[in-house]
C-alpha cells in the first residue's frame, strides 16, 4: 500500500482525487469557474491559496481486507497522515491563469509490511512543484468550457525509498486538455454535470549511480580484481531515467455535493543502461571470466493505474473521499503480467480534507467551480 501512497509519485503532477462540482479542488486541478454568475469581486478571486488542500489520510492493501485473491504470505499493511496539497495563482484573470502548485505528504505504517523496515516507521513521500500556465480556450463560464494546461516540475527525493536509492532530482513537463459539459443543466434536480481530462507528461530522474546505492551501508562485495571491500550497492536492478505518463480522467458532480471520478494510467519507463558484458576475476579457478547481459533482459518497463472514487461535500470546508486504487507494473515480479484493475499492489483509501479557501469565503450558491485533473492521492 505504501506503493498507493508513495511510489504513485511517479504518476506525479499529470496523474494523482476527485474535482466535483462543490466537493473537494485539489492543488493540481485546473478550475473552470461559472465567472459569468460570480461577482467580479467575489471575496474568492483575492484568495491566491485558494483550491488549496490539507487531508488526513487512511490507506489499507486489499489484502488488509481480504478482497483479492490468496497470497504466500500474511503481508497487512495499514497507513495513516496528513498530506498538503498547495496552490498559490501569480495571475487569476478569467482567461489565463498562471499558478504555482506544491505536494507533499507525511505518512506512518501502523502495522509491519514488507514495504517498510520498521512497524511504525514515519516517512514523507516525495515532494512536488510545479508552475502551470491555464487559459481558457472555449467557453465563458455556465461549466461549459474547454481548457488547456502546460505545466513545468520538479520532484524532490524526500521519501525514504527515493532518497536512499541515490536520486538528485526529476524535472518534467506536462500538457492536458479539459472539457467541462453541463449534461443535464436545468432538466434533474440536483444538477449534474461532466469532466473530461486528457494529459501526456513526461519525467526525466537523475542520480548518482544507475542502481540503488546508499554510501551509509557498509556491504561487503568482490571487485574486479579479486579483493573484498565495502560497497554501497543495494541492488543490481538499474533506475528508472525517462518515463512518460499517459492519463485520462472523467468526473461526473451530482450537484453541490456528490462527485465521483475514475482515473486510468499508462506509464512506459526506460531504466539507466548497465554493461553488456562484465569481467569477474578472482573468484573463479580458471581466473577471469565474461559475463554479459541476458538476452531476455530490458531496460524497458510499463505500469499501469486505475483509480476511482467518490467525494461528499458534507459541510462548508470539509469533504471526504472514499476510494480504490491499483499501481502496479504490468510484469510482476514472478513474471506474470497484471490487471489493471487488480493486484497485490492494490488498495482502498479515505480522508477527510480540509479546504482552507471556503472557511474565509461567503457561500455563493450560484458560482459553479469545476475542476480536473489525474489522481493525486495515490
Amino acid at each position: 500500500m505504501p506503493r498507493l501512497v508513495i511510489a504513485a509519485a511517479s504518476f506525479v503532477l499529470s496523474v494523482l482525487p476527485i474535482a466535483p462540482a462543490a466537493a473537494q479542488a485539489p492543488a493540481d486541478t485546473v478550475s473552470a469557474a461559472d465567472d459569468t454568475k460570480a461577482p467580479q469581486d467575489a471575496p474568492e478571486r483575492l484568495l491566491r491559496f485558494r483550491d488549496s488542500v490539507v487531508s488526513w489520510e487512511h490507506n489499507v492493501s486489499a489484502e488488509t481486507l481480504g478482497v483479492g485473491a490468496d497470497v504466500q504470505s500474511s503481508n497487512p499493511t495499514y497507513i495513516m497522515g496528513l498530506a498538503a496539497r498547495g496552490r498559490f495563482y501569480l495571475v487569476d484573470e478569467r482567461k489565463d491563469k498562471l499558478f504555482v502548485l506544491g505536494n507533499i505528504g507525511l505518512y506512518r505504517e501502523l502495522t509491519n509490511s514488507d514495504s517498510t523496515t520498521a512497524q511504525g516507521e514515519v516517512s514523507l513521500s516525495d515532494a512536488e512543484l510545479a508552475l502551470v500556465y491555464a487559459p481558457r480556450l472555449r467557453g465563458s463560464g455556465e461549466g461549459d468550457a474547454t481548457l488547456a494546461d502546460v505545466r513545468a516540475s520538479l520532484t524532490l527525493p524526500t521519501s525514504k525509498s527515493s532518497y536512499e536509492s541515490g536520486r538528485y532530482f526529476a524535472p518534467g513537463v506536462g500538457v492536458g486538455i479539459t472539457q467541462v459539459t453541463p449534461l443535464l443543466k436545468g432538466r434533474v434536480e440536483p444538477d449534474i454535470s461532466s469532466i473530461v481530462r486528457l494529459a501526456v507528461a513526461y519525467q526525466r530522474w537523475f542520480a548518482r549511480a544507475t542502481v540503488p546505492t546508499n554510501p551509509s551501508l557498509e556491504r561487503v562485495r568482490m571487485t574486479m580484481d579479486g579483493r573484498t571491500l565495502p560497497g554501497d550497492q543495494l541492488s543490481g536492478s538499474s533506475l528508472i531515467r525517462d518515463q512518460l505518463t499517459f492519463s485520462t480522467r472523467f468526473t461526473l458532480a451530482f450537484g453541490e455535493v456528490v462527485g465521483w471520478a475514475t482515473d486510468f494510467g499508462l506509464q512506459p519507463a526506460w531504466k539507466y543502461d548497465v554493461q553488456d558484458q562484465v569481467q569477474v576475476c578472482g573468484n573463479v579457478l580458471t581466473g577471469c571470466t565474461t559475463v554479459q547481459v541476458g538476452e531476455d533482459d530490458s531496460r524497458y518497463l510499463v505500469r499501469t493505474l486505475f483509480n476511482t472514487e467518490v467525494a461528499f461535500h458534507f459541510m462548508r470546508g470539509f469533504s471526504l473521499e472514499v476510494g480504490y486504487g491499483n499501481v502496479a507494473n504490468q510484469i510482476g515480479p514472478n513474471g506474470h503480467r497484471r490487471g489493471i484493475f487488480y493486484s497485490p499492489d492494490a488498495g482502498f483509501y479515505a480522508s477527510l480534507s480540509l479546504i482552507p479557501h471556503e472557511l474565509f469565503t461567503s457561500p455563493e450558491p450560484e458560482r459553479k467551480a469545476q475542476s480536473s485533473a489525474a489522481p493525486h492521492r495515490l
